[in-house]
C-alpha cells in the first residue's frame, strides 16, 4: 500500500505537465507513492502523452466534461493512501518541498488541509501563506504580491480558516468526512468551500513555511469563467458563518495585507476592494481580530 497518493486534474496545458512530473517524481523517490491523474478531455496531446506514463502513475480518462472538484473526487474515491496530497499540474515543486507538510499533518490533530508557501514563477512574487476572510467575504490570500517574505511570518507553521488547494495534503478520512469537493463549483472557490465545511467541524488549515513551491497560477484554459457564479455560492452558503466566525478574526489582517500588497502592486489594485479595507481598519469592533498572522512553533 502506499503512503501516499498525489491527485492531479489536468485539462491542456502538456506543456506545465511536461514541466511538473519530473519535479515530482523526483521529490517523491524516498516514499511509496501513487501518482493518479485525472485528464478531463485534454485535446493538445495530453492523452497520449499520460497514456505512455509507467508506475506509479494510474490514469483516468474522463468521457464527459467535469471540473476540478469532480476530477479530484474521482480521483480520492480511487485513491489507496491514507493521505492524500492535491496538486495542480501548473507547479514546480523542489527538493524537500514535501517533508514539512507531512509532518505537520502528523503534529496537529486538529489539521485539515495543509498547504505551503507558493510563489509566481518569472514574477518571483509571493502568492499564498494562507488565506483569509475580509468583510466583503472574497478570500484573500495574504502577502500576496509581495517581493520579500514578510517578516511577521515566523516559527514553523501559520494557521488559518482556509488554504488554497494548488497543493495539499490531508488525510483522506477527513477528506472523506465532508464529502470531498461540492461539484457545483466550477473550477473556483471549492477549496474554499471544503476548508469552510471541515472549519465548522474542527479542523483548523495549516501553512507550512519551510515548503516553498512555484505555481503558474491560473493557467487552465477557461479557469476564471465562473468567478462570479462560484462567488455567489460561497457566500450564499457560508456568509452566516464567516461574518460570526472568520470575519472578525481576520478583518483588519485582510486589510492591512490588501494595502501592503496594492503599495507592491498598484497596477493590480482593486477600487472596491481597496475602499473596503480602508472602511475595515476605521471600523469599531472586531475584539478577537488577529494583528498578525497566528504563527507556531
Amino acid at each position: 500500500m502506499p503512503a501516499l497518493s498525489v491527485l492531479m486534474a489536468v485539462y491542456n496545458r502538456l506543456d506545465l505537465t511536461r514541466l511538473c512530473l519530473p519535479t515530482l517524481q523526483r521529490s517523491l523517490a524516498c516514499i511509496e507513492h501513487e501518482i493518479i491523474i485525472v485528464d478531463d478531455g485534454s485535446t493538445d496531446g495530453t492523452r497520449d502523452f499520460l497514456r505512455a506514463l509507467p508506475s506509479p502513475y494510474r490514469v483516468l480518462f474522463n468521457e464527459e466534461k467535469g471540473n476540478f472538484a469532480i476530477n479530484n473526487n474521482r480521483a480520492a474515491a480511487v485513491a489507496r493512501a491514507d493521505v492524500l496530497c492535491l496538486l495542480n499540474n501548473d507547479t514546480e515543486l523542489p527538493d524537500g518541498w514535501l517533508a514539512p507538510m507531512l509532518d505537520t499533518l502528523a503534529r496537529r490533530p486538529d489539521a485539515g488541509f495543509v498547504g505551503n508557501v507558493q510563489k509566481i514563477p518569472g514574477s518571483g512574487r509571493y502568492d499564498h501563506f494562507g488565506v483569509l476572510f475580509p468583510t466583503s467575504l472574497v478570500p484573500l490570500q495574504y502577502g500576496q504580491h509581495l517581493r520579500v517574505r514578510p517578516r511577521e511570518i515566523t516559527g514553523c507553521v501559520s494557521r488559518w480558516g482556509a488554504v488554497t488547494a494548488a497543493c495539499v495534503v490531508v488525510k483522506k478520512s477527513v477528506f472523506d468526512s465532508v464529502g470531498g469537493f461540492d461539484p457545483a463549483y466550477v473550477n473556483g472557490c471549492e477549496d474554499i468551500d471544503l476548508c469552510l465545511r471541515l472549519h465548522t467541524r474542527g479542523h483548523w488549515h495549516y501553512v507550512a513555511h519551510e515548503s516553498e513551491i512555484l505555481h503558474h497560477k491560473g493557467s487552465s484554459p477557461g479557469r476564471k469563467n465562473h468567478n462570479d457564479a462560484n462567488l455567489a455560492r460561497l457566500k450564499a452558503t457560508h456568509g452566516d458563518y464567516l461574518r460570526r466566525v472568520l470575519v472578525p478574526r481576520d478583518a483588519r489582517l485582510a486589510a492591512r495585507s490588501y494595502l501592503r500588497s496594492a503599495a507592491a502592486a498598484p497596477r493590480r489594485v482593486n477600487a472596491r476592494k481597496l475602499f473596503d479595507s480602508l472602511a475595515a481598519l476605521m471600523r469599531p469592533g472586531f475584539p478577537s481580530a488577529l494583528r498578525r498572522p497566528e504563527c507556531l512553533p
